[in-house]
């Protein structure tokens, strides 16, 4: 499963939510013709995109009460049904376990293991688990990362790494 988005709140009186989508496409919504919330099956009735927004309505929730009951959860798709990649683009979903490498002028350094991808909207936030103990960064452009999915690798600009990275100093 790869999780597209999370139910903001209900929208309007007939059922709609509004959805965050954790994608950089947010019209891939359109394409979807059902889609899990809480491991139940949900047939996509309707489906809007306006900016970065997008409005769903789903079978079964035909009002406001039922479709707050929707609010904060997460919608996933499987993987079947995922749009297909580009070249140098991953899915979130897939980095939760990976290592997560710093190149350096001097090469290449193991941080630690990718636990946690929380998605904020400006940007999502990792938490790696390194010898120091939890980190946690920014996902940003500036870390050029790349990904290998064959190792299952994230590496990132060390330096900017540093950068945006914060330690859980207990």
């Amino acid at each position: 499963m790869i999780t597209v988005g999370q139910i903001t709140k209900p929208q309007g009186v007939r059922g709609e939510v509004k959805v965050r989508p954790m994608t950089n496409d947010p019209s891939r919504f359109c394409v979807l013709k059902s889609a899990y919330i809480d491991g139940r099956l949900y047939k996509l009735s309707a489906v809007r995109v306006s900016g970065n927004d997008v409005y769903l309505r789903l079978s079964g929730v035909d009002d406001r009460n039922a479709a707050e009951t929707l609010r904060g959860k997460y919608i996933e798709i499987d993987r079947a049904a995922a749009v297909a990649l580009d070249d140098g683009e991953f899915f979130i979903d897939d980095l939760v376990g990976a290592t997560l490498c710093a190149r350096t002028a001097d090469g290449s350094q193991s941080i630690g293991t990718i636990m946690s991808v929380q998605s904020f909207g400006s940007a999502d936030v990792f938490t790696v688990q390194t010898e120091r103990g939890e980190m946690t960064f920014a996902f940003v452009k500036a870390l050029n990362a790349e990904y290998d999915e064959e190792s299952n690798v994230l590496s990132v600009d060390g330096q900017k790494l540093k950068e945006v990275a914060v330690y859980d100093e207990d």
